[in-house]
C-alpha cells in the first residue's frame, strides 16, 4: 500500500466534549474523518471522566495537531512534489464559566482536549457513496441494521428529498439534552495507527422544533478495554428542514483501537426530531514526502541489500563492554521474506575475522558512504526483544568525523533490564539530551517495548531536534540550548542488537533473541508540523 503523509500547520482552539463523547453507555460506533478543508477536533489522550455538565461546559478551548502516516509501501521508493497541507486558525469561544471549568478540569486532571477546525457544511445535493465507504448500511435501504440510538427512538422512513436513495433515519429524542444517532457494532473494529478516516453524513431537521439546533458528526477511538484513546469532533451545522451534509477527518492513534462513529445533536427538547442519510466512512490518501525508503523485502534468509547496508564485523565494540562478537552470516541478519529484517542474536563460541572470541554472535548493519542526506524525519518501525541482556538500538551518526564531534541520535534504544521503557537521546560535544530526562524515555508498562510492533523517529533541520514514539513527539532540543550544535552534515543509519554492558546479564536468557525492522523511511517532514 502506498503511504500517506499529511500535516497540519497552526494552533487551533481546543474544545472538550460532552461527557457523552467519552465515555456513554452506549452500541458500538465507527470512526469517520471529515475532509481536509474540515479536518476535525482531535483528543490526543486517554481522555475524561466527568459529569456532563463540566464537560460541555468546557466546549472550545484548547490546541492541537493533526498527521496522517503510513503502514507501509510496496517497494523501496522515493516520492517528490508533495507539500503539507495547512489548516488555519479558528477563533477560540470563552465564556467566564467556561474558563472555570477549565482551571477545574487541568488541576483534577479530569480533561482531556481536542483541537478544532472548521467543517464547510454543503447545501443539499445528491449524495454519492465512495465504493470504498466501510458502513455497511449507510442509506437505510435496508432497515436500521447496524445503527442505534443513544437517549432517543430510531426509525426509518421514505424521503423523496432522500439523498443517498429512497429512505432516511429518523431519530427522536426521548430524554437528555443530547440524543444520537451511533453505528452498532463499530464500522472499523481494529484500527492501523497513522491511518486517516475522513466520515460525512447528510443531516435535516426532522421536526420545527429542532431547525437551527446544533449537530455534529464525531468519531471516537477507544482501546480494547474500552478506555477512550481519541474524539473527533465537526463543527456543528445548524439543522434546517433541507439537507446539508458534514464531515470530519481522524487519524488513528494505536494499532488495534476501535472507531464509532455517531451524529449527536445538542440543546434538544422534547419532540425534536433529526433525520439522517448517506453516512460516508472511508479511508483517506494524500501523496506522501517520502525521500528513501528501505521495506527489506527478498528473499527469505537472504542478507540485505548490499547496496544500502554495510555488515560490521569484530568482537570488541564499545571498548570490549558489550559481549558479542558481529558477523556477516545470514545466521545473524536475514530477510524474512515477509517484508522484515530479523538481527538475531544468538548464544554460541565465535571467533571473528579480528581474532576475538566471544560467547555470543549478533548483527550491527549501517549506511555510511552508501546512503547518506541532510535533514529530515527518519522512521524506523521494529519489534524489540525483551531478553535480558539485549541492548537493541535504532540510530543515525554524521558521516565524516570521530564521535562525538560527528553527532548521533538515537531513534530507539531498549535495555533488557528494563523491557517495557524506550529512549531516545542526542550527543555531541558537551551534550548528552533525552535518555531518561527532557521527554527521552516512553515507559510502556505494563506492557513490554517488544509485545507490539512501534515506530520510533528523529527529525532534524538546522535548528532543532524533535524525537517521536509511535508518530507522536516526545522531545525536543533547539540550537543554542546546550552543547555544541554538530548537526548540519549528513547522516547515516544503524541497526544492531548489543549484549551485555546496560541491557543487563545475557547468562540466563533465552537465545536466539531477534530485533526484527519492518521499514527505515526518511521524510522531508516529521509527523506533525512544528
Amino acid at each position: 500500500m502506498a503511504p500517506v503523509f499529511t500535516s497540519h500547520q497552526g494552533e487551533p482552539p481546543k474544545s472538550c466534549l460532552p461527557s457523552y463523547f467519552l465515555s456513554h453507555p452506549r452500541p458500538t460506533c465507527p470512526a469517520t474523518p471529515s475532509a481536509a478543508p474540515g479536518a476535525g477536533r482531535l483528543l490526543p489522550k486517554q481522555v475524561l471522566s466527568g459529569p456532563p455538565w463540566m464537560l460541555f461546559t468546557l466546549r472550545g478551548i484548547g490546541w492541537g495537531k493533526c498527521a496522517i502516516w503510513p503502514r507501509r509501501v510496496s517497494s523501496v521508493s522515493c516520492i517528490h512534489d508533495a507539500s503539507p497541507s495547512e489548516r488555519s486558525p479558528m477563533p477560540s469561544r470563552h465564556s467566564s464559566l467556561a474558563r472555570f471549568w477549565w482551571t477545574a478540569a487541568l488541576l483534577t486532571g479530569a480533561l482531556g482536549c481536542v483541537d478544532d477546525a472548521p467543517s464547510q457544511p454543503l447545501e443539499p445535493r445528491r449524495a454519492e457513496l465512495a465504493e470504498s465507504n466501510l458502513v455497511s448500511n449507510p442509506s437505510f435501504e435496508t432497515g436500521t441494521a447496524g445503527w442505534a440510538s443513544w437517549q432517543g427512538t430510531l426509525l426509518r422512513e421514505t424521503s423523496t428529498a432522500a439523498p443517498g436513495g429512497s429512505y432516511v433515519a429518523r431519530v427522536t429524542r426521548s430524554t437528555g439534552t443530547l440524543y444520537s444517532l451511533d453505528d452498532s457494532p463499530d464500522t472499523v473494529p481494529s484500527a492501523v495507527a497513522g491511518t486517516r478516516y475522513e466520515a460525512s453524513a447528510s443531516v435535516a431537521a426532522g421536526s420545527s422544533s429542532a431547525v437551527g439546533k446544533p449537530l455534529v458528526i464525531v468519531l471516537r477511538e477507544r482501546n480494547a478495554s474500552g478506555a477512550i484513546v481519541s474524539v473527533w469532533e465537526s463543527e456543528p451545522v445548524s439543522l434546517k428542514t433541507t439537507f446539508q451534509t458534514l464531515s470530519v477527518q481522524a487519524t488513528v492513534q494505536q494499532t488495534g483501537d476501535t472507531l464509532d462513529v455517531y451524529l449527536l445533536q445538542d440543546n434538544a427538547v422534547a419532540g425534536d426530531a433529526f433525520l439522517a442519510d448517506a453516512v460516508n466512512l472511508q479511508k483517506v490518501s494524500t501523496e506522501p514526502v517520502l525521500l528513501w525508503s528501505d521495506e527489506f523485502d527478498g528473499p527469505a534468509g537472504s542478507l540485505p541489500n548490499p547496496a544500502v547496508w554495510n555488515l560490521e564485523t569484530g568482537g570488541m565494540w564499545d571498548h570490549g563492554r558489550t559481549l558479542q562478537q558481529y558477523t556477516a552470516r545470514p545466521e545473524n541478519c536475514q530477510l524474512d521474506g515477509n517484508g522484515h529484517l530479523r538481527i538475531i542474536a544468538r548464544r554460541e563460541r565465535y571467533t571473528g575475522e579480528d581474532g576475538v572470541t566471544r560467547d555470543y554472535t549478533s548483527a550491527r548493519i549501517q549506511t555510511q558512504g552508501l546512503m547518506e542526506r541532510r535533514y529530515g524525519y527518519v522512521e524506523v518501525r521494529l519489534k524489540a526483544p525483551t531478553g535480558k541482556g539485549t541492548w537493541p538500538a535504532a540510530w543515525m551518526m554524521g558521516s565524516t568525523g570521530e564521535w562525538p564531534a560527528n553527532g548521533e541520535f538515537d531513534l530507539f534504544e531498549g535495555e533488557g533490564d528494563a523491557p517495557t521503557q524506550a529512549h531516545g537521546t542526542l550527543h555531541a560535544p558537551g551534550l548528552a539530551y533525552g535518555w531518561d530526562s527532557n521527554g527521552g524515555l516512553v515507559d510502556m508498562a505494563p506492557a513490554n517495548v517488544g509485545d507490539a510492533w512501534h515506530t520510533f523517529g528523529m527529525f532534524w533541520d538546522s535548528t532543532r531536534v524533535e524525537w517521536y514514539v509511535d508518530r507522536v513527539k516526545r522531545m525536543t532540543y533547539t540550537k543554542g540550548s546546550g552543547g555544541t550544535w554538530v548537526f548540519d552534515q549528513p547522516n547515516y543509519v544503524l541497526l544492531n542488537l548489543a549484549l551485555g554492558d546496560i541491557g543487563g546479564d545475557p547468562s540466563g536468557t533465552t537465545f536466539p533473541q531477534v530485533l526484527e525492522v519492518d521499514y527505515v523511511r526518511w521524510y522531508a517532514a516529521p509527523p506533525t508540523s512544528p
